[in-house]
């Protein structure tokens, strides 16, 4: 006997990235512009601090769902947990599958979030709360001395 697990017969994940910028043309074609995992913060000073000083960066990130034979509403939930373990408020939406089994739902969110520490910061993606995927994003930072002058 097999038991069906969540989602087998829908909504399925198609993408989940972080990038730069989502560009949608008129014909509702989206791009992801950069696709980015990892952020480099260099600092170039006579004497840069030895940890990194909070900074924000503004970034998309696009989630996107083709229905399947899901129909109705779903709890979307994307809940950041930094290198720490600390998670601020989670965001959330709904999304509404209708139609076709090709018909889809696309997600983005335009986020600014202010980067403390270095490490690896992840994105669960939940729905209908059943985490969906994990997507990683690595913040590095570079101290470096420059000197007087140059």
């Amino acid at each position: 006997m097999t038991t069906a697990k969540p989602f087998d017969q829908g909504p399925y994940l198609i993408a989940a990235v972080i990038c730069e910028k989502i560009l949608e043309e008129r014909d509702g074609v989206k791009s992801a512009i950069r696709m980015v995992d990892r952020l480099t913060r260099t600092v170039v000073e006579p004497s840069p601090p030895a940890q990194m000083e909070p900074f924000e960066y503004e970034f998309a990130l696009l989630i996107r769902f083709k229905a399947g034979a899901a129909r109705g509403a779903y709890e979307l939930v994307v809940r950041l947990t930094k290198p720490s373990g600390e998670s601020p408020p989670p965001i959330r939406d709904t999304l509404h599958f209708e139609g076709e089994d090709d018909r889809g739902v696309d997600v983005n969110a335009g986020m600014r979030i202010k980067f403390d520490e270095t490490g690896v910061y992840w994105f669960d993606v939940y729905l209908a709360d059943t985490r969906i995927t994990r997507i990683p994003f690595r913040v590095v930072y570079t101290p470096r001395a420059s000197s007087v002058g140059s």
